[in-house]
């Protein structure tokens, strides 16, 4: 993950927490304040789904590079060593 990726996640992070620790301290019913911090950890689980989506796209995007910028060297070395 770059470092954007690295920044976003511990964003997500102080956020979930900064979220959490307001709940905990609001003057509400536990039943209320139960709902919520279920909806916010299924607002967070998705949130870190797609950036977990969108990391893995880029590793597999850059593995797939890799591998085809292997197979075109292999294949000039090859070829260098049939005109030899």
């Amino acid at each position: 993950m770059d470092n954007s990726g690295t920044k976003f996640m511990a964003f997500l992070a102080g956020a979930a927490a900064g979220a959490v620790i307001g709940l905990l301290l609001a003057p509400e019913r536990g039943d209320v304040m139960r709902e919520k911090l279920g909806r916010q950890a299924d607002q967070l689980l998705d949130d870190l789904e797609g950036q977990w989506e969108a990391s893995y796209a880029k590793i597999r995007d850059l593995a797939n590079n890799a591998m085809a910028e292997a197979e075109k060297l292999s294949e000039q070395a090859e070829q260098k060593m049939n005109n030899n």
